[in-house]
């Protein structure tokens, strides 16, 4: 797996969320690569690429939601320009809960 893209046929990772962030961005980065090719030689992606491609943006989007959530935890206390901002209760964990179980 040490090329630019991942074939279907390759091996995937079966838990993404067990992986560094820079870990899923270069899985990210081989699986457009490979849709690509798809693209081109064939007209049409793979449907384990497509599936692939997913479950890649789910994880991403979840890692930032994440971040975000996290970001605003240990952001300032209180600031004018925050009033009548919406406030997120819970963890950052509970932010992708709430996130998975809205799908």
């Amino acid at each position: 797996m040490g090329k630019s893209r991942i074939k279907p046929q390759d091996t995937f990772p079966d838990n993404l969320n067990q992986l560094e962030d820079n870990q899923v961005e270069v899985l990210n980065s081989k699986v457009h690569r490979q849709l690509e090719v798809e693209y081109v030689e064939e007209g049409t992606p793979d449907p384990e690429t497509e599936h692939r491609q997913e479950e890649l943006n789910e994880e991403l989007d979840d890692r930032d939601l994440l971040s975000e959530v996290s970001t605003e935890h240990t952001g300032p206390a209180s600031s004018d320009h925050d009033a009548g901002a919406p406030q997120v209760a819970g963890s950052p964990e509970d932010a992708v809960d709430r996130k998975a179980d809205s799908r």
